[in-house]
């Protein structure tokens, strides 16, 4: 005890001279670091404290076991320990007083080892999950930012519709009338705030700037006629005019620019563009290849994009082959630190005209550890102390017991823990890419494309990394929230009805189908909301579960007005009335069924919560000594002799009462188990009772008398013998109390 006493005393002084000089330094000299220094400082102890820990404590033990391994002492050194007070027979009798006290709240109800060990298990589970669960949203709420919707919409609106001076893409009704929506919207209103050598600004928001310069792409069919086939895209050289054959001259290279929009763009990709950028485009009319087509890059003055757009007009470069012109750029706005990588498409339709559509990825790319605010610090901090503790508890849980790995939760755990590591590595890589692409534009030419598409499409799989880890992260919880008797009840009809369930749900899928076919072949030229299968199959799933306002009866009678009727009847009765209510009466059918047998179960069992006011009792004996949670005693201006005389008299009138409404005839019962569970559990508390009374009684003559404690424990002291069934036994399921007494 002593030494013990030493070690606080040194631990106490130690802090106290950090303490002091921490304040002489604040008083005296002050702290002159800006906050993004603060923060970068803040950041460098916190990764140096997680390396030491991590990294630099497993290396020194792995060091320390090989020696003791290879180089063993001769000489056997045990353990010092410390020479502390030795426990005496006062010691013992206050550890049996308070075991006492802790068995005086079981019963034979919480002598059920199996639901012991199942809850112990799910409240390891809550602290371990919950919390993790609680930082995961707290990160995730804290890092979003509400300004990338916004400022996703406004790009939107601006590029799609008119305004005073400048034409929206939705306006270009045919193919011959982009070159005036480039000039008026793409050049000039990015030219017009420019001057000198200052970046040219937008006309909309001088404080967004144009990255780079805008690339024109388009993609053409090898043969216009439209057949029932997907249509081949062009992959050949030409010369300019879409002349053949290509000849490859001497001065092409000095000339490249003029020779560009005539080449496909497949020779100048990278090996990373194959990885991030091999998608399609998913039009209103086909999906277009981004890896495909041919390109032309515009300049960043009024005066040299001009020449080139009259370059691309005078040689036609839009013709009658041309399938789809996509625009490419990227945004940056200095205010908000965010960046904007625009798409825009025009697909030429086989009747003439054309159907416009924008794309805006909005990302802060360049956001830092030592720029983000300070709770966000705060919450990605607390997030990495919380998954290093569930990475540590996966760990050792899996190294001891490989087993433990067949179970599906143990599966899901490991694959929350490679959901971690993948977003990791996702954003390690983004910030590598974004930190290349920004030498790029430090050293770009004026006539380069620099794309940010790269980075962007990393910060999509990134979200959506998080996305799914959040959704294995709920999914986990389901396994934690099995105490919920709502929770059990579900999980135990899913059980029950997942054959019927099933088979329901494919025939209502199957009839579902065949409507939704009907629907988009009948009405699907005509109406907006069935011209696809999967666009009706999802306005069919809305309407049945009360989504109707996006639907009108009106669009199904395209195909005449008896047979429109016919479909929004089936549509409207068929399948939510019939269908839908013949699914969930199934499962409601189980749950009474799973209800019921749940019921019977729970009859001799206690619930979760008390387990835990058990297990942890000297948690909630501290929360219920608080002030605020102390019951005190209310006299209602009477003596405590009365209180207890009245207390006696109105139980007594409630016997009488009792007797008076038998009139004098005596029934008696027959003893049930609960009756004679209870009457044995009224006889071990009474018999802990007075074990208790004993022991506090021995204390007192210790305390009064003086005792050695040497001497022999009175008979009176010593607790009767309890039979093995009324003690309940030895088993791995008993509660911490109980594990304290046996001890």
């Amino acid at each position: 005890m002593n030494v013990k006493k030493s070690h606080l005393a040194m631990f106490a002084i130690t802090i106290g001279i950090i303490i002091c000089c921490m304040t002489a330094i604040a008083v005296f000299a002050g702290f002159k670091h800006e906050m993004v220094k603060f923060k970068t400082m803040l950041v460098s102890m916190v990764i140096v404290l997680m390396f030491q820990y991590l990294i630099g404590d497993p290396i020194k033990f792995v060091i320390q076991s090989i020696d003791a391994t290879f180089w063993p002492p001769k000489v056997y050194v045990p353990p010092r320990c410390d020479k502390g007070k030795e426990h005496d027979r006062f010691d013992f009798l206050k550890q049996r007083l308070s075991s006492q006290r802790s068995n005086l709240g079981l019963s034979s109800q919480y002598r059920n080892w199996k639901l012991n060990e199942q809850y112990k298990l799910i409240a390891h589970d809550l602290f371990t999950y919950g919390q993790y669960f609680l930082c995961l949203m707290c990160l995730v709420l804290v890092t979003r930012d509400e300004t990338l919707y916004h400022n996703t919409r406004s790009i939107k609106t601006l590029f799609m519709n008119n305004h005073t001076d400048y034409t929206g893409l939705k306006e270009v009704y045919f193919l011959n009338q982009l070159y005036d929506f480039i000039e008026s919207t793409l050049v000039i209103a990015f030219n017009s705030n420019s001057s000198g050598g200052t970046a040219p600004g937008w006309v909309h928001a001088e404080q967004t700037v144009l990255l780079g310069v805008i690339r024109l792409r388009q993609l053409r069919v090898v043969d216009p006629n439209i057949g029932l086939g997907k249509p081949v895209f062009s992959e050949m050289y030409y010369m300019p005019e879409w002349q053949l054959p290509y000849r490859r001259l001497h001065y092409a290279d000095k000339y490249w620019r003029i020779y560009e929009p005539w080449i496909p763009i497949t020779v100048s990709f990278e090996f990373l563009d194959g990885l991030l950028m091999n998608f399609n485009h998913v039009g209103y009319l086909n999906s277009y290849p981004e890896l495909l087509g041919y390109v032309s890059l515009l300049a960043r003055s009024t005066a040299n994009s001009m020449k080139v757009l009259d370059y691309l007009s005078e040689y036609h470069w839009l013709t009658l082959n041309t399938s789809a012109v996509f625009i490419d750029f990227t945004l940056y706005n200095v205010d908000v630190n965010l960046f904007s990588i625009c798409t825009l498409r025009l697909e030429k339709t086989p009747f003439g005209g054309t159907v416009p559509d924008v794309q805006v990825e909005s990302a802060k790319l360049l956001e830092h550890v030592d720029q983000m605010p300070l709770t966000g610090l705060l919450a990605l901090l607390i997030y990495v102390v919380v998954f290093i503790q569930f990475a540590q508890s996966l760990t050792v849980k899996l190294w001891y017991e490989p087993s433990l790995l067949k179970s599906i939760w143990n599966k899901l755990d490991l694959f929350i823990f490679l959901l971690n590591v993948m977003v990791v590595v996702l954003v390690v890589l983004r910030e590598a890419l974004v930190a290349n692409m920004m030498k790029k534009v430090e050293g770009a030419s004026k006539m380069e494309f620099i794309d940010f598409r790269r980075p962007s499409r990393m910060h999509q799989l990134t979200t959506i990394t998080i996305g799914f880890l959040i959704c294995m992260t709920t999914l986990r919880l389901w396994r934690v929230m099995q105490f919920s008797s709502v929770f059990e009840l579900f999980t135990r009809t899913l059980y029950l009805a997942w054959a019927a369930v099933a088979s329901t749900a494919i025939a209502i899928v199957i009839f579902l189908m065949g409507f939704c076919f009907a629907v988009v072949t009948i009405n699907g030229n005509n109406s907006n909301n069935f011209n696809r299968f999967v666009k009706s199959m999802v306005m069919c799933m809305c309407f049945s579960f009360g989504f109707s306002a996006q639907v009108k009866p009106t669009e199904l009678f395209y195909g005449g007005i008896w047979l429109g009727i016919l479909l929004y009847g089936v549509l409207a009765f068929v399948i939510i009335v019939l269908l839908i209510n013949v699914f969930v009466s199934l499962i409601n059918d189980y749950f009474t069924i799973a209800k019921t047998k749940r019921d019977s179960e729970r009859e001799h069992r206690i619930n979760f919560f008390e387990f835990l006011r058990i297990e942890y009792s000297g948690f909630f004996r501290f929360i219920h000594d608080l002030p605020c949670f102390r019951r005190y005693y209310v006299r209602n201006n009477h003596t405590v002799a009365e209180n207890v005389r009245r207390k006696l008299n109105a139980i007594e009138d409630k016997r009488l009462m009792q007797q008076r409404q038998r009139r004098g005839y005596q029934v008696i019962q027959r003893q049930s188990d609960d009756d004679a569970t209870a009457y044995k559990d009224r006889g071990e508390r009474i018999i802990n009772v007075g074990n208790i009374l004993n022991t506090q009684l021995t204390l007192l003559s210790m305390f009064l008398f003086d005792d050695d404690g040497d001497e022999q424990v009175h008979p009176e002291t010593q607790e009767p013998e309890v039979p093995e069934e009324a003690e309940g036994g030895q088993g791995k399921g008993k509660t911490k109390n109980e594990r304290e007494a046996d001890a």
